[in-house]
């Protein structure tokens, strides 16, 4: 017999999750972080349905800059001090320096999406990605009078096996879907703004082009500078709702909206009022675009003038009415919205740059919406910290990231306010879940961390990044443990070469002998490496004070996720590395990548990085003595040591022995 829904959710309820977050845009990425941050102890996982983290990738144009700070990132607003920041990202790709000497708050789009890929991949182990979330079903379980669970039915994009998830709270940042107006259907030649890079493509043979471009706002003015770069005899009709492009209302004063005090104040304030607010500031978002790119379209178009063509067309006041496909053409019919006059325009591509709808996706939501409270408009009622209103008692909980404009104001939809809304969503979940006892069957958000707090002494732990670093670079023989199929462990002593400019943490490089049975169970899976640095037997004799013989140590444990390299670039990169990193000496061998010796090598070795997400010093250093025995145990150490050891050894104590 197979079990009920509520069967599995009553055998599995000690093993719910705090949260579950469905959909890893900025916004969940954002709430990733605040949990890391504010409490590494909350259980919880993030479900997408791409293959890896995404930001618009169809819009992603080399010259788009952002129309925010790049102080207003997924943190810094809330913590400074954070690991995540996108100063931290400059400083680990290696380009702080030169990006202080850009002198811009205003990074390019491509630069944005970089950091927010880098930030990703430092907490890529608590997303499932390629799994897609099908229904959330609220769950009472026997002898419980409220829903104490939400259940997530997902499936695997790849395989399309199907599992479940149950959860204290769900979070919901699904995203908006492309604005289409009606009676317009999407063609292979009409498409929507959010897809204009995936289809250029089929136009690159093209000698003559007409393009239709939709739209009055950023997008738009971003899709026509572009194609005017891209296309050099290309004719772009772009057809728009009011006279002209509008710049977009950047003023401090105005930007003052997106504080997060001007969000309590406008979610606090009269129904009458918030809508006063919203028609005021709709400019500094809504159907306007940057000032300097309105100057660059403009003056494009003067220099085509001054060339005796006209290659950009503006309609006024226009509607489009109708699109359709015949062949590789497409007619456009639009009107004047003053005067009613039609005009028909013959064009290969239209792009509608008409914006997004943010709507709950009905079959997903399908036995949760009759529970969720609307006002009288019919909007969703939703607290100050995005928790859904419900017309029963829920001691679960359903948070919206993006869906509450009405409640929270123009900013609800934008990147500004994510610090703030991150946290204050993460602490409503914690008030909100009841958390289980030490020693319960629970697995926290980060669990080597937690594993720590009481083996070993806290003394020994060493958590300082640059001094674990520096472990790792001077001592790379490390020792790689896993678990086999069978349950038995499986060891592997190999060199790793650390790269710190990639990824929040770090990824390290290894290769292994082809016939080593380890190599079949790394792809894909968690991993231990151990990097042992100086060890030493501690005599009575060395201390002051009476003691009973020791041993010392410093190891560094670092968890991570394999991923094998089958590209050979990368894979020689990484052996050349080697060399670069162990021999520093002038004049040392370094491996040329067009030797032929390479090619026969590279069929019997396996090479691999792994992406660093945990890592601890286990540094045993005498430090529970006296300060006087534990400098004469760390001499001790070092003297036992090769040459050199003492610069490790007073780096992790912080002063010379």
């Amino acid at each position: 017999m197979i079990p009920s829904w509520t069967d599995r959710a009553l055998n599995e309820k000690i093993s719910a999750l705090d949260f579950i977050g469905i959909g890893f845009g900025p916004s969940n990425l954002a709430l990733a972080v605040a949990a890391q941050e504010l409490d590494p102890t909350m259980r919880g996982i993030f479900l997408e349905r791409n293959g890896s983290f995404q930001w618009h990738p169809g819009i992603m144009l080399e010259n788009s800059k952002m129309r925010i700070s790049f102080l207003k990132d997924l943190v810094t607003l809330r913590n400074p001090a954070s690991p995540y920041t996108f100063l931290q990202y400059e400083k680990a790709k290696g380009r702080l320096a030169r990006f202080v000497n850009l002198s811009s708050f205003h990074p390019t789009r491509l630069e944005y999406q970089d950091y927010l890929c880098w930030v990703a991949l430092g907490l890529s182990k608590h997303v499932k990605y390629r799994t897609e979330a099908l229904k959330i079903r609220p769950i009472a379980l026997p002898g419980d009078s409220r829903y104490s669970l939400l259940q997530v039915e997902v499936r695997d994009t790849v395989s399309g096996k199907e599992t479940v998830y149950f959860g204290k709270n769900v979070i919901y940042a699904g995203g908006g879907t492309p604005r289409i107006p009606a009676p317009i259907r999407l063609t292979p030649n009409i498409i929507h703004s959010s897809e204009y890079l995936h289809h250029l493509s089929k136009f690159a043979k093209v000698e003559m082009l007409d393009f239709a471009v939709v739209g009055d706002g950023q997008s738009a003015g971003e899709i026509a500078a572009d194609l005017l770069r891209r296309y050099p005899t290309a004719r772009i009709h772009l057809i728009i709702s009011g006279y002209a492009l509008r710049p977009v209302d950047d003023s401090p004063f105005a930007n003052e909206a997106f504080f997060s005090s001007s969000t309590t104040e406008f979610y606090q304030s009269t129904e009458g009022l918030q809508e006063a607010i919203r028609s005021e500031l709709w400019n500094t978002n809504y159907g306007t675009v940057d000032s300097d790119l309105i100057d660059e379209i403009y003056y494009s178009g003067y220099i085509d003038e001054v060339k005796g063509r006209q290659r950009l067309f503006i309609y006024r006041f226009a509607k489009l009415i109708s699109a359709q496909q015949i062949d590789l053409n497409v007619k456009v019919l639009i009107s004047n919205r003053i005067n009613g006059t039609h005009q028909e325009l013959q064009c290969n591509c239209v792009v509608l740059a008409t914006g997004y709808m943010r709507c709950l996706d009905q079959n997903l939501f399908s036995e949760l919406l009759p529970l969720i409270a609307r006002n009288t408009k019919g909007e969703i009622v939703i607290s100050r910290e995005c928790r859904a209103r419900t017309v029963v008692e829920m001691d679960c909980g359903l948070y919206l990231q993006g869906y509450s404009e009405s409640s929270f104001g123009i900013g609800d939809t934008l990147l500004s306010l994510l610090p703030f809304r991150s946290k204050e969503i993460f602490e409503d979940v914690c008030k909100h879940t009841v958390k289980y006892p030490r020693g319960t069957c629970r697995v926290s958000f980060s669990p080597r961390v937690a594993a720590a707090e009481n083996y070993p002494p806290k003394h020994y732990l060493e958590n300082d990044p640059d001094r674990l670093y520096a472990v790792m670079d001077r001592y790379k023989l490390a020792t790689l443990i896993s678990g086999q199929q069978s349950g038995e462990p499986i060891v592997t002593h190999v060199p790793l070469i650390l790269d710190r400019s990639r990824g929040p943490k770090g990824v390290l490089f290894g290769h292994l002998d082809r016939a080593n049975p380890h190599v079949d169970e790394l792809e894909g899976r968690q991993i231990l490496a151990i990097f042992q640095g100086p060890n030493a037997y501690i005599s009575p004799k060395v201390y002051e004070s009476e003691q009973l013989p020791t041993w010392n140590f410093i190891a560094v444990h670092v968890w991570g996720k394999i991923r094998m390299l089958t590209d050979r670039t990368s894979i020689v990169s990484g052996l050349a590395s080697i060399c670069e990193r162990a021999d520093h000496r002038t004049g040392a061998y370094r491996l040329d990548p067009n030797d032929p010796r390479i090619e026969a090598l590279l069929g019997f070795i396996v090479a691999f990085e792994m992406e660093i997400e945990d890592l601890i010093g286990r540094c045993k250093l005498s430090q529970d003595r006296t300060k006087s025995d534990c400098q004469r145990a760390a001499a001790e150490l070092a003297r036992f040591s090769e040459p050199g050891a003492n610069i490790i050894i007073e780096k992790l104590l912080g002063e010379r022995i």
